[in-house]
């Protein structure tokens, strides 16, 4: 039922209880009187007292009076109280001795009250009625506009909210019946239309990252080919003969050699900068999976001596033959991106310490340049995506901030942890997990 037709259904009821009120109360006798009878009972009296009868009260035809005679000393208040209680009063007459008539006093026809009493409770029960029946309409009218107004405007708000935190698959429940159908259908239909763009943007980025994926990957054959005719043509020109060049021949070959050393470490920049692009675009990708499993601990000397291109690398202790959860792939991916970085920045001796705790069962490798580190304000941060030192050689020296976040990526998915920090040089301590 619509709320007009509901307010116009409640003022129909009410002026229908109003005017029944009304007219009961209207029909209802209030001390009403049948003079005939009254008549009658007088003149009985009367004969009463003629006949020498003189008792002031009784009852007679069903009515009840009392007799207050004008000799009474409380006959004036007996009489103001009759008519304070709206009693029918009249008068007494006898016929004296002479024939005349002689009033002795006034006739009072007693009430009881209970017209009165009927009609209050009559009142009484039509005014409890009426309000009770507004009360029920008006609970009744609440009800109407909790269910039809506030409720779908609560619904509405959760599903608002719901939209503000990127919920699209939240359905807005359907209720045609309700004012604001309408627009649950609409905002439904933009809920729709809202996820379908999301999706159709997600999966352009995914098409975008992959094809950067993919060129990066691409580029990395004509760089390595740079790279390789690079070092063919340095040993080509190394291995011609000195003797039979004349200097500025000599001079000439010398420079070239120059060029393509030029030529070859920018390919080696390139390549490098592409290896971290390729790698930040799968890692967005989710495609930098990590297969942890059960290897030896030898598996780590094996991959440090593999990254050991210049021969800095000492170990300072013996590691301790156990099992530990690793995925060597990842594992040398972050080994190398740590030597790397020595290589780059310090290019001084690499120390290497092993530390087994069969408690935690934890295996802690620390590699440690003496470079000049990094600021320490700046420690928690060399972790972080694209983030490098603000420091003079760093700044100077080619890199993307790729390396030790994918680094702490592996490890992490690894189960295992990666500290970074300063102590007469550049320390990076792994903890890899022992089975």
């Amino acid at each position: 039922m619509k709320i007009r037709s509901m307010a116009i259904l409640f003022t129909v009821i009410i002026l229908g209880g109003y005017l029944a009120a009304i007219s009961s109360i209207n029909s209802s006798p209030i001390n009403q009187v049948d003079i005939i009878e009254i008549n009658q009972v007088a003149k009985t009296i009367e004969q009463d007292w003629r006949a020498g009868k003189t008792q002031k009260s009784g009852a007679n035809g069903g009515l009840s009076y009392q007799i207050v005679l004008v000799t009474d000393e409380n006959y004036q208040a007996l009489l103001y109280e009759g008519i304070r209680n709206r009693q029918t009063i009249i008068d007494l007459t006898v016929i004296a001795a002479d024939g005349q008539q002689e009033q002795r006093g006034k006739i009072i026809f007693l009430t009881d009250g209970s017209e009165e009493s009927a009609l209050k409770r009559k009142l009484i029960t039509m005014i409890t009625l009426t309000f009770g029946l507004v009360l029920l309409m008006v609970y009744l009218l609440l009800g109407r506009v909790h269910t039809s107004i506030l409720k779908p405007f609560e619904v509405m708000k959760a599903f608002a909210r719901k939209i503000a935190d990127g919920d699209l698959e939240f359905r807005l429940p359907m209720d045609r019946g309700n004012y604001f159908g309408a627009f649950t259908e609409s905002f439904d239909l933009m809920r729709e239309e809202l996820r379908k763009a999301r999706q159709g943007e997600y999966q352009a980025n995914i098409s975008k990252k992959e094809l950067v994926a993919e060129l990066s990957h691409d580029i990395k054959t004509p760089v390595a080919t740079i790279k390789a005719i690079c070092e063919l043509l340095e040993i080509k020109m190394t291995q011609l003969p000195a003797g039979d060049l004349s200097g500025s021949t000599a001079t000439t070959i010398s420079e070239c050699i120059e060029k393509i050393a030029v030529i070859d470490a920018k390919a080696d920049i390139i390549d490098a900068l592409i290896s971290n692009l390729f790698h930040a675009t799968l890692e967005e990708l989710e495609m930098l999976k990590v297969n942890v499993s059960e290897q030896p601990s030898s598996v780590i000397i094996q991959l440090f001596k593999e990254i050991d291109n210049f021969g800095k690398i000492q170990f300072k202790n013996d590691l301790a033959a156990c099992l530990i959860f690793c995925d060597p792939l990842r594992l040398g991916q972050v080994i190398d991106n740590i030597i790397s970085n020595s290589y780059k920045y310090a290019n001084t001796d690499i120390d290497i310490w092993f530390d087994l705790d069969k408690a935690n069962k934890k295996l802690t490798v620390t590699i440690k340049d003496y470079g000049t580190g990094i600021d320490p304000d700046e420690c928690p941060l060399v972790c972080e995506k694209f983030f490098r030192g603000s420091g003079k050689m760093i700044q100077n020296t080619p890199g993307s901030g790729l390396g030790l976040y994918l680094a702490r990526q592996f490890m992490a998915a690894m189960g295992g942890s990666i500290r970074c920090y300063n102590e007469e040089g550049f320390t990076v301590e792994l903890g890899i997990k022992v089975v």
